[in-house]
């Protein structure tokens, strides 16, 4: 049985991220028999994502995303924990499934398009430290050390298409696994 796993690299043109997963999938093909194909052109698509990117942040993933995001400074075996679990449709314990509302969705996607605090506020008609605060809140929700790592966490996301903020439980990872009915199915 084959198990494929879309990986994008974001913001990353480091070889060696991309040989380095590459030899944990031999890792995981090894220790599970499973054979896995890791795919780094994939388009961002209906499928299941996992996303490398710069930045200081947790590993996370938004309540209604098929994508998971993981900074590219983390343990080895923390990237092995992630990709195992990811390809028997699992959740690792390391991602943080994260819910942003609709006020941070907002100042993200302002945030993205490299806007200041000052910009943001007058944008959306709300108090400069109401906007600081939405940032502070975003930053704790994935543990991400500044500015720059929200901007790497967030940008592989399309702020114009989807409502980050939307809660869609057919779209939600759980512990056990994904949802039998979700409209985003792990290729097997």
């Amino acid at each position: 049985m084959e198990r494929k796993i879309d990986v994008i690299l974001c913001k990353i043109n480091c070889s060696y991220t991309k040989k380095g997963i590459i030899q944990l999938a031999k890792e995981i093909r090894h220790g599970s028999g499973l054979q896995v194909a890791i795919n780094f052109t994939a388009p961002y698509s209906s499928r299941y994502i996992l996303a490398v990117t710069k930045g200081h942040f947790t590993p996370f993933t938004l309540v209604n995303s098929p994508v998971i995001v993981i900074p590219d400074k983390i343990p080895v075996e923390v990237l092995l924990d992630i990709l195992t679990e990811f390809i028997y449709g699992r959740l690792s314990r390391h991602v943080k499934t994260v819910r942003l509302g609709r006020q941070e969705v907002a100042i993200l996607k302002e945030m993205i398009f490299e806007k200041s605090d000052d910009d943001i506020s007058n944008l959306l008609k709300i108090n400069k430290k109401t906007v600081s605060s939405h940032k502070d809140n975003i930053k704790k929700k994935i543990s991400a050390n500044s500015k720059i790592d929200i901007f790497y966490a967030f940008s592989i996301f399309s702020f114009g298409d989807c409502e980050l903020s939307s809660i869609d439980d057919e779209t939600r990872y759980t512990q056990s696994g994904f949802f039998p009915e979700n409209k985003y199915k792990m290729v097997s």
